[in-house]
This record gives C-alpha cells, structure tokens and sequence, in this order.
C-alpha cells in the first residue's frame, strides 16, 4: 500500500502548553510522494524492515508503534483471539527527517492496512484515537487532501481541497531535528502568549488562490543553522517558483511554480547539479483515500 507525503502550506508556533508540545496552527496538504508498505501477516509478533538503514526498525518506528497499538486495541475489545502477528516492510522514497510526515504516514498506513488484514473493522473514530497516540500528525494521514491542523497537530478539520499541479520539493540532504527546531524559536521563552490572530487562520478561506502568502515560523530557527536550506529556497525563486518554503520542521523546501513546463526544467536543473528533487501534485481527500491502497 502507498504511504503519501504531506507538506505545510503554513505553521504557525504559538506557545509552549503545559503537556510539552507547542501549539499549532497549520494547513496540511497531501501531496503525491510516497513510500510503500508491504503488510503480511505473520506468527511470533511484529517485526518491521525498511530498505534506508537509516530508519529504525525497533520500537521506535511509528509503524511497529501503530501496530502494537492496534494489537492492544483489538485485545481489550475481545476481537483478536490470539496474539496477532506482522511483517511490515517499508520501501521508503520519502525523504528521511525531512518535514514530510514520512514515519507518521508510514504510522497511518500500517493502522489502516492492519485493521483490513487482520480483520479488526474498528471504527475510523477508534483509529482516530490510536493515531493520536502515537504522533501529532498521524491523525491527518488518516484522511489526507487539504485540512487545518490545530492544539499539537492532532486536532485537524476539513477544508476546500487545493489543487495544485506544479510543485517541486527539494531536500539538501540534511536532516533537522523537529525539538532543535522549536527550541530555537527565541519568542517561545516568553512568558506571555502572543497576541496575534494566527496567520494560517486568515489563509484558510483564500488558499485556494495560489500563490498563496506561505509563512513557517520554524523557518526562524531553523535557517539559522541550515543555511543551505534558505539557499534552497533563493534557488528555487530563481528558477521561476513564485513561493518557496520549507515544509514541517524542515529540511525539504517545497516551490509553487506557474506550470508544468516551468517545474520541469527547475526539476531537469537541480537533478544536474545532483540535488535531490521530486515534481508531486496536490491530493485531494477523495483521491488520497483512493490511492493508498492501489498496488
């Protein structure tokens, strides 16, 4: 089954909350991108492999995470019999800490595979409530297209589908610590909440009207200590994006081009230089929920 990628149209960090997590206001946005898993049922537990050695494949993968977790949920619901086992194999195309949500997607599609294979039929709302344990963007895989993220990212909501066919995303190979990045934002040591109306609010009704005025409050911290990412993104506006911006917590920076001639030529330059890039569309929910079970 296919595992999509997701980017950030905006985030904005509000404050620190009293669980440790920062506040979020964000717009998600599936897009097509993905890694793929090999789900096969099996005895003496769960294991999970993936082809990048430089993903875990112990108790801390959100795979095996997810999992377990749905083990745990069937058991207390009297629906599995015995110990149910699995193999999980990950092909991953997504790039590694990259700001795509490839381990929290790789977390949603083993929840979703597993309660079709191992015949569990729990309900979307008890998914729901297993995703959200296990990671702040998990939930959002679940359903996929366009939605507002709010509390830590869990909380998401619906919102107009955006259509987009000519984006690039670009990733230096560098890896960004997601807690390096909020430690870095200097205005979170204050001890007073902003007073300042989320911008991601005010973006959510005209997002639709590409280009929109991107904005990702990480980028505060995070270009400070990645300057090749802010290089990206000068790069990117060179090569004709109207927007560019670094998805999540970074490293990968997302660029808006005009049309499909445009994102091609940028892609066919970049991969020249041997820079890591990747043309992707948008994914609406309909689509995304579609797709994610095609072989």
């Amino acid at each position: 089954m296919k595992s999509f990628a997701k980017i950030n149209w905006t985030l904005d960090v509000l404050h620190r909350r009293e669980d440790g997590f920062h506040e979020i206001r964000t717009i998600y946005q599936t897009v097509s991108l993905f890694d793929r898993l090999d789900l096969t049922e099996a005895t003496g537990g769960i294991t999970v492999e993936c082809d990048d050695p430089r993903v875990p494949c112990d108790e801390s993968n959100l795979a095996y995470r997810a999992a377990v977790a749905l083990e745990q949920a069937a058991a207390a619901l009297s629906q599995a019999p015995a110990r149910l086992g699995a193999r999980i194999r990950i092909e991953k195309r997504i790039p590694v800490a990259g700001g795509l949500g490839g381990g929290s997607s790789n977390a949603a599609a083993a929840l979703m595979g597993l309660n079709k294979l191992w015949h569990l039929d729990l309900a979307f709302d008890r998914l729901f409530e297993i995703a959200a344990g296990i990671g702040s963007d998990v939930p959002f895989f679940l359903i996929g297209g366009t939605m507002l993220g709010a509390g830590r990212g869990e909380e998401i909501y619906p919102l107009a589908d955006v259509r987009c066919d000519s984006l690039l995303l670009v990733n230096p190979g560098t890896a960004v610590s997601t807690p390096a990045a909020y430690q870095g934002l200097k205005r979170l040591t204050m001890s007073s909440l902003p007073s300042i109306i989320p911008f991601t609010l005010l973006a959510a009704n005209g997002i639709r009207k590409l280009p929109l005025e991107v904005w990702n409050d990480l980028e505060q911290s995070v270009l400070v200590t990645n300057p090749e990412i802010d290089e990206i993104k000068r790069r990117l506006k060179a090569l004709g994006a109207r927007q560019a911006l670094m998805t999540g917590s970074g490293a990968t920076v997302f660029g808006v081009f005009e049309n499909s001639a445009q994102v091609r030529s940028a892609e066919s330059r970049l991969k020249s230089e041997g820079v890591w890039c990747k043309r992707v569309v948008t994914l609406d929910r309909a689509e995304y929920q579609r797709s994610v079970f095609e072989s």
